[in-house]
Parts: structure tokens; C-alpha cells; sequence
């Protein structure tokens, strides 16, 4: 491994431990530790041996800024006790995993897979995205192995994982074509490129409105921008949120919702509606209606020199 794959795997390495870790604390409410190493570049044999028994195998498959399938793979005792962990239980294991319980994987890997994403994305100056995440558990056989990831090689990345009642190591595997794509997105070995486009917005949604703490929009000291280049920016498209409030649930609770159920946010009724443009907060007011539908009425926002920074 020469050192330029070296800085690659230290880089999206950390981006998925670090997310991994902070995705499986706040679904289970306890705390996680992982980090990254670099492993070997296996091939599909020595993968279906990396488990004694049975094993968890996750395909994430990309469908913006990447071409592939990124996999995970993991004890499925192991798996099974961080299912536990999250639908509130000690951390039990189970003899398999299915219905509820493997939806609840799936969608763990889901926002480990969105939170590395937007990390990889602010590197690379593009969105990166996956499709859909697909748990599949599968004997210690190289033919069952061999089925889901072909052949060729896979380069490892080790992240071992601890928590009081868990320890174990999940496996990172990168197909080479994904691999060579991401160290050209990254610019992993290369002399610096010139400034890139700023990166389509993402969409607002509930999730997100629901999930993102509140930041107050930052007050800069420092002369205003030219007019002359913020005219070029003036029909940028930003995602806009009113965020009424936000909370936490475990997996549990959340596998539980149905219709009519009510979840109780951190703001009181009588609290001002926040504002959010590119997830960044830069007014109040109230929701009030119009012609019939929602709308919201400005009462408290920053100076337009204040916007303007908070959103660079």
C-alpha cells in the first residue's frame, strides 16, 4: 500500500468510525468508541471467513457522486445485541436476525451511511449518496459470500468497536473500482485543483428538521460582500426549514410510531417558530395561515450583512 491509499483510508476511515459511533450512541443511548485501521486487501474467501459463525454482510449502494456498493460486515451475535441495545433491551443476542429487527439495522446503516456521506461530500465538494442498504446474513461459506460480492479484491478497513456490553469489530470493505473513485473525488495524491462548484443543496425534510440541533446564525465582523459578485449568487436555490422543534428517540420508540401517535418537542408552545435556510438559523416568527395554507410570519431576523455571512 503506497501512501497515497494510506491518506485515503485514514480519511474515510475516521469519517465512518467517527459517524458509526455517534449513529450507535444516539440510537441506543449509550456510549460507543470506534476507531480505523487500514487492513489487508482481501479477497472474497478470506471474507466469508472473517466471522466464525454466521454473519451480517450490508450492501450500501451508491446512486449519486459514486459508482458501486460500499459493504459492511459484522458478528451476527454481535449485530443481534446492537439491535437489543437500540429497541431498548440489555444487549441479549439473538439466534437470528429478521422483521423488526433487521429493519432496524438496516436503517442504523442508513444514517451512519448519510452522516460519512456528508462528511465525504464536504471533502470532496460534491454530494455523495447511497440508493437503499440491504442486510443479509450469511453462513461462513464462500459460495454464499462469493453470490453477493463477486470476486476480486476488497481493501479492509477495521473498525473496532467497544461498549460496556459489546466488543467486537465491524469490517469496512472497499471494492478497488470504488476505491479509485474516491481517491480522484478526494484528490487524494494530487496537486490542489482549483476552488469546486458549490454543491446542489439537499432537500429539506422532516428528518432533518427533526434531527439538526439549532445554531444561531453568526454575526461576523468584516466589510459586506461586493454587490457585483452577490448578484451572481442571487438565484442560488437553498433549502428552506421552519423547524417548530426537534427531539431524540431510541429505535425502539421510533419502530413503534403509528398513526395518531404524538411526539412531544423541546419548545414550549408559546416559543418563537425558527427559520432555518441551508440549515442555518437566521430568523423567528410564528405560523399562521393563509388562503387556507401554512405560512410564517417573520418577527425577529438578523441583518441582511449577518444572512449573508452566516450562509458562506
Amino acid at each position: 500500500m503506497d501512501a497515497r491509499d494510506t491518506e485515503l483510508l485514514q480519511k474515510v476511515g475516521s469519517a465512518f468510525a467517527e459517524s458509526m459511533a455517534s449513529v450507535f450512541s444516539m440510537l441506543t443511548g449509550r456510549e460507543f468508541q470506534m476507531k480505523s485501521e487500514p487492513g489487508d486487501l482481501l479477497e472474497t474467501p478470506a471474507i466469508a471467513k472473517l466471522h466464525e459463525g454466521t454473519g451480517i454482510l450490508v450492501k450500501a449502494n451508491y446512486q449519486k457522486g459514486l459508482n458501486g456498493t460500499l459493504y459492511f460486515t459484522l458478528p451476527l451475535k454481535e449485530g443481534t445485541m446492537l439491535v437489543d441495545l437500540m429497541l431498548g433491551g440489555e444487549g441479549a443476542p439473538a439466534e437470528e436476525l429478521v422483521g423488526d429487527s433487521k429493519d432496524a439495522l438496516a436503517e442504523t446503516f442508513n444514517q451512519v451511511m448519510g452522516s460519512a456521506n456528508q462528511t465525504l461530500s464536504d471533502l470532496a465538494g460534491e454530494t455523495f449518496a447511497i440508493a437503499n442498504v440491504e442486510i443479509l446474513a450469511l453462513a461462513p461459506d464462500e459460495a454464499a459470500y462469493g453470490e453477493q460480492l463477486g470476486q476480486g479484491g476488497f481493501q479492509d478497513v477495521r473498525l473496532p468497536t467497544t461498549q460496556d456490553s459489546l466488543d467486537t469489530t465491524v469490517h469496512l470493505l472497499f471494492p478497488d473500482l470504488l476505491l479509485q473513485q474516491l481517491k480522484r473525488k478526494l484528490g487524494v495524491g494530487e496537486a490542489p485543483a482549483a476552488a469546486p462548484a458549490a454543491p446542489e443543496p439537499a432537500p429539506a425534510s422532516v428528518a432533518a428538521a427533526l434531527s439538526a440541533p439549532a445554531r444561531q446564525a453568526p454575526v461576523a465582523a468584516g466589510p459586506m460582500p461586493d454587490s457585483g459578485n452577490l448578484d451572481l449568487l442571487l438565484d442560488i436555490q437553498l433549502p428552506v426549514v421552519v423547524r417548530m422543534g426537534q427531539t431524540e428517540m431510541q429505535m425502539g420508540e421510533l419502530l413503534k410510531l403509528t398513526p395518531g401517535s404524538i411526539l412531544e418537542l423541546n419548545r414550549s408552545a408559546d416559543a418563537p417558530v425558527e427559520l432555518l435556510v441551508n440549515n442555518k438559523l437566521i430568523a423567528k416568527g410564528e405560523v399562521v395561515v393563509v388562503d387556507g395554507n401554512f405560512a410564517f410570519r417573520i418577527t425577529e431576523i438578523d441583518t441582511r450583512a449577518a444572512r449573508i455571512r452566516s450562509l458562506a
